[in-house]
């Protein structure tokens, strides 16, 4: 959802064709500030833009002015300005890195998502209290630091990682974890029935249980996906979309990455040949279980399954090392 109603179409970028060649630059040197490399081509800036505006939810700028402010708020380190409650809400790449690093010691499970919400405050309330600071919700400069010096070096873990879902049983062979799953409506409704029982079949073969946020003849709306896998909790969720381009998403923000979804990514990349990215988008980053995305075009029942089979193989083995 657009921040306080902001409305932008990710269209709508014409103004980037009136920019000086120093207005340019400017842009080309923010975007890779704030992760996304570019060259020097007009075109290229507006697609990585494009790609920017659509992994933090933005939509409907129109303006410099407007752009600059975004690139500005997720420019941001944790600790280059003071976090507080206001109105309107602080939001920004410090504000994710502030999430994130709390969801590592424990003291936030929301999904990350750069906001400085009431949830994010209650954290900081906790972790203040937890380490005998100010408790006030304000993060400042000895609240960085504090939090700094509770993270271990290397400890780049997110909070997709936390699979929290895995019970003792899956070590002694039975039904120990789930792994959920988005199917589009791809071919007839019994076309459609058919790959829900043969995923659930598969799952059950390997001592996994599957369950699905889709339906079998209904489009759901994503933020009701998001919903129904955060309050699942699975090991797992893996979303398939319809797309002319075989690609595998996976989770990873301007902090840390998902490095179970990377591992199996990668695995499905060598044995498929198809192309990953890390990605920061609604659905992989507002999923609190480690999530990918397979996106091509999966008609073929004998071809998904093929794909099933050797993600649940993988998942196996990562999860039992």
């Amino acid at each position: 959802m657009p921040r306080g109603g902001l409305t932008i179409n990710l269209e709508s970028l014409s103004f980037v064709d009136e920019l000086s060649e120093v207005e340019l630059q400017d842009l080309k040197e923010r975007l890779n500030y704030v992760g996304y490399s570019s060259t020097e081509e007009k075109a290229e800036i507006k697609s990585i833009l494009s790609l920017f505006l659509e992994d933090r939810s933005i939509e409907n700028l129109s303006t410099k002015e407007e752009l600059w402010i975004e690139l500005v708020n997720y420019g941001y380190k944790l600790g280059d300005r003071i976090l507080t409650k206001t109105n309107p809400i602080l939001y920004g790449a410090d504000v994710e890195e502030l999430q994130e690093l709390l969801s590592r010691l424990g003291f936030y499970s929301e999904p990350i998502n750069g906001i400085f919400t009431n949830d994010v405050v209650s954290s900081v309330v906790k972790f203040q209290e937890n380490r005998a600071l100010d408790v006030d919700g304000t993060v400042g400069l000895n609240t960085v630091e504090e939090i700094r010096k509770l993270i271990r070096p290397g400890f780049d873990t997110s909070l997709n990682e936390a699979i929290k879902t895995i019970s003792p049983g899956f070590m002694t062979g039975s039904i120990g974890y789930s792994v959920s799953f988005n199917f589009p409506n791809f071919g007839s409704y019994k076309d459609q029935v058919a790959i829900y029982e043969k995923t659930r079949n598969l799952c059950l073969e390997k001592n996994i249980l599957a369950s699905f946020a889709s339906e079998a003849g209904e489009e759901i709306e994503e933020e009701n996906i998001i919903n129904y896998v955060n309050n699942k909790q699975p090991a797992l969720f893996v979303s398939f979309k319809s797309s002319d381009e075989s690609l595998i998403e996976y989770f990873k923000g301007s902090f840390s990455e998902s490095i179970i979804g990377k591992k199996l990514s990668e695995s499905i990349q060598d044995s498929f040949n198809i192309p990953i990215v890390g990605r920061a988008s609604s659905l992989l980053k507002n999923t609190k279980s480690v999530s990918i995305i397979i996106n091509g075009k999966f008609y073929q029942i004998n071809e998904l399954e093929e794909i099933l089979t050797y993600l649940l193989d993988s998942l196996n083995e990562s999860l039992s090392t």
